[in-house]
């Protein structure tokens, strides 16, 4: 885990003090080293910086950039499956000086190429550059685990783990893009993966995606990674299936845990991070220690699961307490530093989790991200399962299942109400019922237009959620959370393998009798708790927004309401009457902090 940012060009050469004070700037992201190159071709600069988390391998030696007699590197990640390519490459008679998955990489890029890059296994995102090709090549993960932003003229290249890298090496004060701040801020979870970002001209490195650039600005973009069938297999065996799932999820996880530092797990009362907690500490006889968060709301207090679980796996486990200081300080630090927003209160919690581990001397945590939308694990989920078989003979059947196991512990009238969720959904076909609930707030409403990948209305939801809507933000905010307190997250259930064996399922082995993440649950009998495999109740690592904010003091309310553009959007009026409610449900909650997100943003940004 680390940061990367280069320059590649004949123009606005960074100079020495913009070099340095980049490399400054990413100390948030790596604090084991920083350091850069810089070569020469035909006229060309070309300069790549690096900032060290050190994972595996933390010798001096395994140091980025990292060069060698063809190529060189920096790369922000890790490729889980190192072991194994360094085996094969070594046939090759290929030869290793360090125990880094980093030289590991740049030598398969040097023997192999980038045509072969569905090969790796893992969350990256890496410039390189070959001595004999001489071309640039950045890329990115499948799943966008990994941030990449990047610059582009006939002229120019420049590259960062951070927009704010771009803006100090190329001292070009960059416009913001209000556009994306108003788009954020009405839309939400949907506009994590856009190319778009804050700064107008700056763009993201899609996920699955390199970038190629050769010395005479010739640039190609290439998709190495793209699903675009969906292919059910409705001959499945259930039986079969549960089996082949839990080696799956054993072998993934493993890989996952190679590290050369102690590890974490993030632990709730869900089916997701107790399966995480429970295999990881199989794996490797009860030495991963487990942090769950003590809930201070009786509805969300999931202790009694949690504790059973830990009793189950008999390994070591400490409750988290959201400790009583100015958050708005600490919200304001992260955003400014990251150039980025957090996209709902969980975050905080997150951020509460990954300042405690970090003090206690864990470089790596594990979480079930992933889990809910690969295996159909939101409430929504349901209600999206439930349209798909409305015209069928077993629609009557699976819903009142729905009604006694599921619904009952649904908080939104609206994802408890499925007629009315059939005639929003006829209004918002995307299924988001957040913007149903914001508009009132917003003096101009906007609709997005929704894109349809699969006739298969249930995994074409799901589909969404996995790169366009719930997964791309979670995965944004843990990156940017999890690296400003110096700590690598890992999230199993964001695999390709994955993936691709819940797609192939017939629906009826996610959800059945009212009941999701079913074929996921039944494949961890006698390895997860009894009590939590059979709990419907979904809560996780929710707090309430008041557990780190007084919303009726007056340095709350300046901050929030501190940027003309952002009220020039809302109103105010409306806003403020959430503010005096004694209790605010998640959409409230969410609005609330959003609002306050981008407006902390923006007046970071004045400049621009």
């Amino acid at each position: 885990m680390c940061g990367i940012a280069g320059f590649f060009g004949k123009e606005k050469i960074p100079t020495i003090l913009q070099i340095k004070k980049t490399l400054n700037l990413m100390k948030v992201r790596g604090q084991d080293g920083i350091s850069y190159i810089e070569k020469k071709f035909k006229k060309k600069k070309i300069i790549f910086l690096h900032s060290r988390l050190s994972i595996i391998d933390p010798s001096k030696k395994a140091a980025q950039p990292f060069i060698d007699d063809e190529g060189m590197i920096v790369f922000n990640g890790m490729i889980y499956n190192y072991i194994e390519i360094k085996k094969i490459l070594e046939t090759k008679k290929i030869f290793f000086r360090t125990n880094s998955d980093t030289e590991v990489l740049l030598k398969f890029l040097n023997y192999f190429g980038p045509g072969k890059i569905n090969s790796l296994e893992g969350m990256w995102s890496f410039a390189y550059f070959n001595f004999k090709r001489k071309k640039i090549i950045l890329s990115r993960d499948r799943f966008g685990e990994k941030p990449l932003y990047y610059y582009f003229n006939k002229s120019c290249l420049i590259f960062g783990s951070n927009l704010n890298y771009i803006n100090s090496l190329y001292q070009n004060n960059f416009e913001t893009n209000l556009k994306k701040v108003n788009d954020n801020l009405v839309f939400g979870w949907e506009n994590f993966n856009s190319e778009k970002t804050f700064f107008k001209n700056i763009l993201s490195l899609k996920p699955g995606n390199n970038f190629e650039i050769d010395l005479e600005f010739k640039k190609k973009k290439k998709k190495y990674w793209n699903f675009t069938s969906l292919k059910i297999n409705k001959k499945s065996n259930y039986l079969i299936e549960k089996v082949r799932l839990k080696k799956i999820i054993f072998d993934n996880i493993k890989k996952k845990l190679r590290t050369d530092f102690p590890i974490a797990c993030l632990l709730s009362g869900g089916v997701d991070s107790s399966i995480i907690a429970s295999v990881s500490n199989i794996i490797k006889s009860k030495q991963i220690k487990c942090f769950s968060i003590k809930a201070s709301e009786k509805n969300y207090d999931e202790s009694v699961l949690i504790r059973k679980n830990i009793k189950k796996i008999g390994c070591k486990h400490s409750f988290i307490q959201i400790p009583k200081k100015n958050y708005l300080l600490e919200l304001q630090n992260i955003i400014r530093k990251t150039s980025s927003v957090l996209p709902s209160i969980t975050w905080l919690v997150f951020a509460v989790i990954c300042e405690r581990i970090k003090r206690l001397g864990f470089k790596v945590v594990l979480s079930g991200i992933g889990g809910d939308e690969m295996f159909a694990g939101y409430y929504i989920h349901h209600l999206q399962y439930l349209k798909s078989i409305k015209n069928k003979t077993n629609f009557k059947h699976n819903y009142n299942f729905w009604k006694k196991n599921t619904a009952r512990y649904v908080r939104s009238e609206k994802l408890k109400n499925f007629q009315l969720y059939l005639k929003n959904d006829k209004k918002y076909p995307d299924s988001h019922l957040e913007q149903i609930e914001f508009k009132r707030y917003f003096k101009k409403n906007k609709k997005k237009k929704v894109k349809k990948y699969f006739n298969n209305s249930f995994k074409n939801e799901l589909f969404k959620d996995i790169f366009y809507q719930t997964l791309p933000a979670q995965l944004y905010a843990s990156d940017n959370i999890s690296m400003f307190y110096g700590i690598e997250a890992r999230s199993p259930f964001v695999s390709e393998q994955i993936f691709y064996e819940s797609f192939k399922y017939p629906n009826h082995f996610l959800i059945n009798k009212g009941v999701g993440k079913k074929i996921l649950r039944d494949s961890m009998n006698g390895i997860v708790h009894k009590s939590i495999l059979e709990n419907t109740n979904k809560i996780g690592f929710f707090s309430s927004i008041k557990n780190f904010f007084n919303l009726n003091s007056s340095q709350f309310k300046k901050v929030l309401f501190s940027n003309s553009y952002i009220n020039s959007l809302i109103n105010r009026e409306k806003v403020e009457e959430i503010l005096k409610k004694k209790y605010l449900n998640n959409y409230e909650n969410h609005l609330v902090f959003n609002i306050l997100n981008h407006s902390i943003f923006l007046n970071c940004n004045k400049k621009n």
